[in-house]
């Protein structure tokens, strides 16, 4: 749980309410899911969404801009390492930057650093725009 200047905001039941109200999109966790606000910028709060997944997968991310009258997520992202190094510039981006994954019986995944800029609301994947909309509706 973790409290914004709107609301407590709750993913204990691995799905994220924000004073009680699902965010739109939904967004959903696997095995677990742990929230806390990580900045804020004029008119919103900005929370880290971490979804717990299993051997293969152990942690995917998301950010959650919460504001008076919404909660917004985009869709989860991450290399399945579940301890990025993090870097909040205020008022301006959350960096994720993570080392490489390489579990004992999977392929594993290169190290990837993702940059959120806070006043478009973009994803870069090391410098490149990825996609931040969930599909069907959900984040999950």
């Amino acid at each position: 749980m973790a409290q914004t200047r709107f609301g407590l905001a709750d993913g204990s039941s691995n799905v994220l309410k924000i004073n009680g109200r699902l965010t739109t999109p939904e967004i959903d966790g696997n095995s677990g899911m742990f929230v806390e606000k990580i900045t804020e910028a004029g008119d919103a709060d900005y929370l880290l969404v971490t979804n717990i997944g299993g051997t293969a997968c152990p942690a995917l991310f998301s950010i959650v801009k919460v504001a008076k009258a919404s909660a917004t997520p985009i869709a989860y992202f991450g290399n399945c390492n579940d301890e990025p190094k993090r870097m909040v510039v205020p008022g301006k981006s959350i960096t994720l930057a993570f080392p490489a994954y390489r579990p004992l019986r999977f392929k594993g995944t290169p190290a990837t650093t993702y940059v959120y800029t806070l006043a478009t609301n973009e994803l870069k994947q090391d410098g490149k725009p990825v996609p931040t909309a969930c599909k069907g509706g959900t984040c999950e």
